[in-house]
């Protein structure tokens, strides 16, 4: 009987010792948004790269390049490109252009991969011929919807986000060729801005 007892001890303070060991483990999270979003890719050009490529573009100067940035608590992150077009230019070929700036970005491997939008801003000095960027938009294929009229300052939203059916179609056109980040694209020619004058 005693020796039943003592194994009959053993074997309640064997399972008490695996249920306190069981109780210290941690819960198996699901990753967060930001956890499941492509960064810091191995191929891909850098953010500087990209910026100093549409500014190689003549008569166009980038006032403001970010993107790459921590998802926010939505897992939500994507690309603000703003440029102007300098004095004494004018704009040929603003879906070119659109569609280089769009190309360039998701060629970005440094940071995370945008998910939500590219945001295209653009400013034109006074005086200078007006853009219409929803125009260039529309004709490089990136956006949808109607032009609007052409003005001094225009922006246009390319989206991203899978769940956005412009969004998927774009990230589909995007990784036609391969997944994130992108090919780098060729210099654009000349011909895109013109010497007013």
């Amino acid at each position: 009987m005693t020796r039943t007892n003592r194994t009959f001890k053993r074997a309640a303070l064997a399972a008490g010792i695996l249920l306190s060991l069981a109780a210290c483990t941690p819960p198996i999270l699901e990753p967060t948004p930001a956890q499941t979003i492509p960064h810091d890719a191995a191929s891909g050009q850098k953010l500087a790269e990209a910026r100093e490529a549409i500014e190689a573009i003549p008569g166009i100067s980038v006032t403001n390049f970010t993107g790459g940035n921590d998802p926010n608590i939505k897992g939500n992150t994507g690309y603000s490109i703003w440029f102007r077009v300098d004095p004494g230019y004018t704009l040929q070929a603003g879906d070119v252009l659109v569609d280089y700036i769009v190309r360039n970005v998701w060629s970005v491997g440094e940071g995370y991969m945008p998910n939500t939008q590219i945001q295209i801003s653009s400013s034109t000095a006074d005086g200078e011929p007006l853009i219409d960027l929803s125009a260039a938009g529309v004709g490089s294929a990136w956006t949808g919807g109607p032009a609007s009229a052409p003005s001094q300052h225009s922006t246009i939203i390319i989206p991203l986000s899978a769940d956005d059916p412009d969004g998927a179609r774009n990230i589909s056109l995007l990784t036609k060729d391969g997944p994130w980040p992108g090919v780098t694209p060729k210099p654009l020619p000349d011909n895109v801005t013109a010497k007013v004058g």
